[in-house]
């Protein structure tokens, strides 16, 4: 029993002893444990080395700062928690922290018991270091000019951070224009050299750590809006811009509103808005769009705003404009009423006159008077055209116009002047026939209303039921057919119209016409070998009735009338017959032509030609104007003498002689230098001839002669006198410039260049035409010759022919045949074309 008692004394000793030394460490050592936020740690709690028996530490566990117990991770399910805990190997608890956020800064404390008996706690300090974090420090920030601006820059760190700032690499110190704030420096007055980069600085001294933020600085400047002119109209169903124009920085953004109803009008229809430019379009203007805009302009900075009145133009419309009818010698008002925008101006122009007429009296007319009388209220404008005593020539179409800023308005009206009948436009009051011809009588009677008309003859004499007679219309045109079958017939015709406004009456003669007779004048004036000019005065004539032609008939005098030969000339043309044989007799005699026929011949004469005789003289059409001596010329160099083709007297002019000389003009006289000369011919009918190589600024004389087998006839003469200097036309060629030889060779080789051109177009195209064949033979005979070969070392002699079909399938198909006749080879060539029967 007593040893009983001396265990159990020596256990509780035991025990005490352990207890005493019992103790809690936390890894890592150190009751303070500084960490930055966001990093993930583990503490770990166990018992020390000083705990001999484990087993008896229990209930461990970790309190959070609020002496709250710490959760394992299993009580949160599959969420994984900010902080755990997890017990390892069953002698140590961990503290996890995910993420180490500052809010878990604090004391947290491990517990345990010891052999049910004793409390065992440690102790660690979590402080949380927070790395410098820009909370507010935008990296671009914007003051207004001439406004006090802070820059912000708000700066967190744990332990807390000093910060200062530089400008452009300068340190700030606060003075009069910056201030050094908590979380900004403030800039007063801001100015455009407060453009550029700032830097905030910010450091932790007893961590060391440091960090810069550079912020751009840009100096806005407030919207200004350049004076717009005010009002802007615009022109009912046009399309039109107004733009707003704006300062700022940066530049502005526009929009427009309506002042009445505040309306963005870059939703509205018909409208357009440019934020940009600050262009306000209204498409296809209305009236309802009168009225005060307002343009807006904002930046970052602030907004400005400006008003414009709109004006509406709205074009004229012509309300009231009718026809008139007045009777002459009346007052008639010609009245146009007009609505626009703002109230037109109304005129009036009559068709037939180019300019309107103007406000108030005419000057060219004192009868016709213009006056306007507006209604501002209402926009319309009555325009009058007052015409007193009106006449036949204010008949016709009038224009109203009505013009405003819109444009103008146009509109027709007739005015007619009635008036009583007038013949005015029937001259002609003599009428001819003859042989009972029918002839027309009309008769047109101007009026308003029409007239009608009635016919008498020889003054009262009524025409009805009369078989000579055929009336045609009854007004206001009107045709009597007369067929004059006697005398009676030929006499004075009334024709008398009628309306409502009066009578009135023409007469127009009917007259027997009659051939022409003898003429006044017939005789010779030039004459030669082969040709006579006439002089020939036609007889009198009828009014009316023209002599149309004369005609002469010419014989020799051996043969008879019957034989004779006829010319007819037109009245006022040369009277030259030509054609005649030389020294021959001739009888010639005349008649004239009218409108009812031949008149008799008469007027006979009789002349001989002369004999066969040189040429006559030619006459020149390159001569000097009228009044000069010379011809001045365009040309330095040449000349182009022209003539007329004369008379060749019986002979045919085979050839023209050109001489030409230099002349000097001295004391008023021309001299001839006749070591100058030099002569030309020039063969067949020709009229012109080129003179070339003539010397610069030189006079020059000129003679033409032409020659037949008689010899050359007289001269005709021309001076002229050639330009100063060189020019650059270029000579003038009398002849063909190539020969006909030499044309067919040009065509006949441009055809081969086209054919040639063809037949390659055709080889590479479609593997056709001559060169194709000529390349495709001459690749494939080395070929035909190997088969050649190959016949006379076969051992067996070929009993047949071997035809070997063609490679290419082209427009000629190749037919190569071998034939073998035991000592020698044949080969053949064919060409077959596609579609060819052999």
């Amino acid at each position: 029993m007593a040893a009983r008692r001396v265990a159990a004394c020596f256990v509780l000793l035991h025990l005490a002893a352990g207890a005493s030394a019992a103790s809690l460490e936390i890894l890592p050592s150190g009751d303070l444990q500084t960490k930055p936020i966001g990093v993930s740690i583990i503490l770990t709690c166990k018992p020390s080395q000083d705990v001999a028996d484990l087993n008896l530490i229990t209930d461990m566990q970790w309190l959070d700062p609020q002496n709250r117990s710490i959760e394992s991770q299993g009580a949160y399910g599959y969420s994984k928690p900010p902080m755990y805990t997890e017990m390892h190997q069953g002698t140590s608890l961990q503290l996890f922290f995910n993420s180490l956020q500052e809010e878990q800064a604090g004391r947290y404390t491990c517990r345990a018991n010891y052999a049910n008996t004793e409390a065992l706690s440690k102790s660690v300090t979590i402080e949380t270091i927070v790395a410098i974090t820009w909370e507010d420090a935008p990296e671009e920030q914007f003051p207004i000019l001439g406004e006090d601006y802070s820059i912000k820059c708000k700066v967190r760190a744990q332990p807390s951070p000093s910060v200062d700032w530089l400008f452009n690499g300068e340190l700030i110190k606060t003075n009069e224009h910056y201030i050094i704030d908590t979380h900004a420096l403030k800039i007063k007055n801001v100015q455009e050299s407060d453009d550029g980069v700032y830097t905030c600085r910010a450091s932790v001294t007893t961590t060391g750590e440091l960090q810069e933020r550079a912020i751009r600085v840009e100096v806005y400047t407030r919207p200004e809006i350049e004076e717009l002119n005010s009002p802007v109209e615009m022109t009912e169903g046009e399309s039109k811009g107004i733009t707003c124009k704006a300062k700022g920085k940066p530049p502005p953004k526009f929009m427009w509103v309506k002042s009445v109803t505040q309306q963005d009008l870059s939703k509205a229809d018909r409208f357009e808005v440019n934020e940009d430019t600050g262009t306000l379009f209204i498409n296809n203007v209305k009236r309802e769009d009168v009225g005060e805009y307002q343009c807006v302009a904002s930046n970052g900075a602030g907004r400005a705003t400006t008003n414009i009145q709109v004006y509406v133009v709205v074009k004229p419309k012509i309300m009231e404009f009718t026809n008139k009818t007045i009777a002459e010698g009346n007052t008639v008002e010609l009245q146009c009423k007009a609505f626009g925008q703002p109230p037109p101006v109304i005129s009036f122009r009559k068709h037939t006159m180019k300019d309107p007429y103007t406000e108030g009296i005419q000057k060219s007319d004192d009868r016709i008077i213009l006056t306007n009388q507006a209604d501002d209220m209402n926009s319309e404008t009555v325009g009058t055209l007052t015409i007193n005593n009106a006449r036949r020539s204010d008949d016709g179409l009038y224009e109203c116009i009505a013009s405003n800023k819109g444009g103008p308005a146009h509109k027709n009206v007739h005015l007619a002047v009635e008036f009583p009948p007038s013949f005015a436009s029937m001259p002609n009051n003599t009428v001819w026939s003859w042989e009972q011809r029918p002839v027309n009588l009309t008769c047109i009677a101007e009026s308003i209303p029409n007239a009608t008309i009635e016919w008498t003859m020889n003054g009262d004499q009524k025409i009805d039921n009369n078989p000579a007679f055929k009336k045609i219309g009854k007004g206001p045109i009107s045709t009597l057919v007369v067929v004059p079958i006697d005398k009676r017939y030929y006499a004075h015709y009334k024709c008398t119209a009628s309306n409502l406004h009066g009578t009135r009456s023409h007469m127009i003669e009917l007259r027997e016409a009659n051939k022409p007779g003898e003429l006044l004048q017939a005789k010779i004036v030039d004459i030669t070998a082969t040709t006579i000019a006439f002089n020939l005065v036609p007889p009198p004539t009828q009014e009316g009735l023209p002599i149309k032609t004369l005609t002469v008939q010419y014989k020799e005098q051996a043969h008879a009338w019957t034989n004779a030969r006829n010319k007819t000339w037109a009245v006022g043309s040369p009277y030259i017959l030509e054609g005649l044989q030389p020294q021959t007799y001739y009888d010639f005699r005349f008649k004239a032509r009218n409108e009812v026929g031949f008149g008799n011949w008469g007027n006979y004469l009789k002349e001989s030609t002369p004999r066969r005789t040189v040429p006559s003289e030619p006459i020149m059409t390159s001569k000097p104007p009228s009044g000069q001596e010379y011809d001045s010329v365009n040309y330095h160099n040449q000349y182009q003498l022209m003539w007329t083709i004369p008379p060749d007297n019986g002979e045919p002019i085979d050839l023209y002689q050109i001489r030409y000389c230099q002349m000097n003009h001295v004391a008023d006289k021309w001299e001839v230098l006749e070591n100058t000369c030099k002569t030309e011919d020039t063969k067949g009918q020709r009229s012109q001839h080129w003179l070339k190589y003539l010397d610069s600024d030189t006079f020059y004389m000129a003679e033409v002669r032409a020659h037949n087998a008689l010899g050359y006839g007289p001269a005709g003469v021309t001076q002229f006198k050639t330009a100063t200097g060189t020019d650059s036309m270029v000579m003038h060629h009398e002849g063909p410039l190539i020969s006909s030889a030499a044309i067919i060779g040009i065509v006949i080789a441009i055809l081969f260049i086209i054919i040639v051109i063809i037949d390659i177009i055709c080889c590479c195209a479609h593997k056709t035409g001559i060169i194709y064949y000529v390349c495709e033979r001459s690749r494939r005979k080395p070929m035909d010759e190997d088969d050649a070969k190959l016949g006379r070392d076969e051992k067996e002699p070929l009993k047949e022919e071997k035809k070997i079909p063609p490679i290419i399938d082209t427009g000629l198909r190749h037919e190569i045949s071998v034939n073998f006749d035991g000592k020698r080879s044949i080969s053949k060539t064919g060409f077959v074309g596609k579609d060819s029967a052999v």
